[in-house]
């Protein structure tokens, strides 16, 4: 429940942050990418420095850094195409 909610808290906040901006596709996915990568570290830092927990220094940090960015990019991704997607869906309901 955990690593859902590690992956999960940023994707949705992620595609808030970006529905907020009223980017254009591409930089919509740029951003996505950065904010993805940036997310990793800003949870690292929220279990390290504020709960004070879960600050060992392991060599598969760096492996777990990859794929919790690669999981919350996906997971960014889908959201966002959801969200797209229901848009598209309301417009044409009302026209």
């Amino acid at each position: 429940m955990e690593g859902i909610l590690n992956v999960l808290l940023p994707s949705i906040l992620i595609v808030l942050i970006i529905h907020l901006l009223k980017l254009v596709s591409l930089f919509r996915f740029v951003l996505l990418i950065c904010l993805a990568i940036a997310s990793t570290f800003l949870v690292d830092f929220f279990y390290c420095e504020i709960l004070k927990s879960s600050c060992s220094s392991d060599p598969l940090v760096g492996l777990g850094y990859i794929i919790h960015s690669i999981l919350v990019v996906v997971v960014s991704f889908v959201l966002e195409m959801a969200r797209t997607n229901l848009l598209i869906h309301l417009k044409s309901k009302h026209s």
